[in-house]
């Protein structure tokens, strides 16, 4: 077998005849897989429902088995792959389809040398590598979830999942000359040892964001805010807002009001610090100008947003937990001050109305808005 290490990833865009393919093949697959395995993540894309899978299960079956295959993209063989499609693909169409528009995809990549390998970001690629797996799918007798090759088993004893490992996945992995991931590979009891499947940390019932996922989110926020991007406030924000939807869409079914809150705090904070000092910026503005309310009304969205809109669908109920800031915030509206005249200047309309957030001492907000109204008076 040839070492995998050294096996390079590569990409491939999609197009209308692999996406036609790719819906092709999956329409041969999609009875077998809704009889036997409706969670199948090839025809089941709701997130909400396998985190509620996993805790249902959890509580039958008291024992894990969490494995990852190795390079899997890089590792698939090609003779193999061939093998189990012509298995699925049995009619007069399939067959050509198989000989005419699978086989030449698969040999698309100049390097490939070794008859190896899946491209990443195509449609077609995504449905050949679940279909690559369903020979180790139809052995397990047990629950599971598998999301490409990440495989979440529940076990009802102790020994059930070094059983299934010995005599089900490392025989089946070595007929398709795969590897699991040795660092990865986890088993113990639900509700006392942690499970990352998905992005998500399940324990003692909860799920939370991984933590590493938090950093490579955090990540991305910085490389797009950084101070050498040439780029409008406009553009930025809305760099940003790809971002923090697709993220909180994903992350909004876990206990995260808490990282939510933190991540929309640094995104207002690199998005200030971007806005104020970067040199091809127009808007110069100080910090004290760019409140909460700016930044939104300049189209920054929030993750906390996507949290509530989804608590209220399920009607959850946060905790209340910043009534001095409601206070504060309902004196200053009910303050005369912003009913004057003299302040017809956004700038000045901007910090009054959103002063409060800069402090939580009231006596604070009135010596400085005591300071603003002499100001303007003079």
């Amino acid at each position: 077998m040839a070492n995998i290490n050294q096996l390079p990833y590569f990409q491939t865009k999609n197009n209308k005849e692999t996406n036609w393919l790719a819906r092709f093949l999956l329409k041969k697959i999609k009875k077998l897989l809704k009889e036997k395995y409706p969670y199948h993540y090839l025809i089941f894309a709701r997130q909400d429902k396998r985190l509620e899978l996993i805790q249902k299960l959890s509580k039958k079956y008291k024992y894990f088995l969490k494995i990852d295959i190795e390079k899997y993209y890089p590792s698939i063989n090609h003779q193999i792959l061939i093998k189990i499609s012509g298995n699925v693909l049995k009619s007069r169409l399939g067959k050509m389809m198989l000989k005419t528009k699978i086989i030449p995809f698969l040999n698309q990549n100049q390097n490939n040398i070794q008859n190896k390998g899946l491209p990443l970001g195509n449609y077609l690629g995504y449905v050949l590598a679940g279909v690559y797996l369903l020979p180790l799918d139809l052995k397990i007798t047990r629950p599971f979830l598998r999301v490409q090759d990440d495989y979440l088993i529940f076990c009802k004893n102790k020994k059930e999942p070094e059983k299934i490992l010995k005599q089900i996945i490392e025989p089946e992995l070595q007929k398709l000359k795969l590897q699991i991931q040795i660092k990865k590979l986890t088993s113990g009891k639900f509700h006392q040892n942690p499970v990352e499947f998905m992005g998500f940390k399940y324990y003692a019932g909860i799920f939370t964001i991984r933590e590493k996922k938090i950093k490579l989110f955090k990540d991305n926020i910085t490389k797009i805010t950084h101070l050498t991007k040439k780029k409008s406030s406009k553009a930025i924000i809305k760099l940003l807002n790809n971002k923090l939807l697709g993220f909180g869409h994903y992350y909004k079914f876990a206990h995260c009001k808490q990282d939510f809150e933190n991540l929309d705090a640094f995104i207002r904070q690199r998005l200030r610090r971007y806005i104020s000092r970067n040199k091809d910026s127009k808007n110069k503005l100080g910090n004290l100008i760019l409140t909460n309310e700016t930044l939104k009304s300049m189209g920054l969205k929030l993750l906390m947003s996507i949290k509530v809109k989804y608590a209220s669908k399920k009607r959850h109920i946060f905790k209340k937990t910043n009534k001095k800031r409601k206070k504060i915030e309902k004196l200053i509206t009910r303050s005369d001050l912003l009913q004057s005249p003299d302040l017809n200047n956004y700038q000045q309309k901007a910090i009054l109305k959103q002063l409060y957030e800069l402090t939580k001492n009231v006596k604070q907000i009135r010596s400085k808005v005591n300071r603003i109204e002499k100001k303007l008076k003079d």
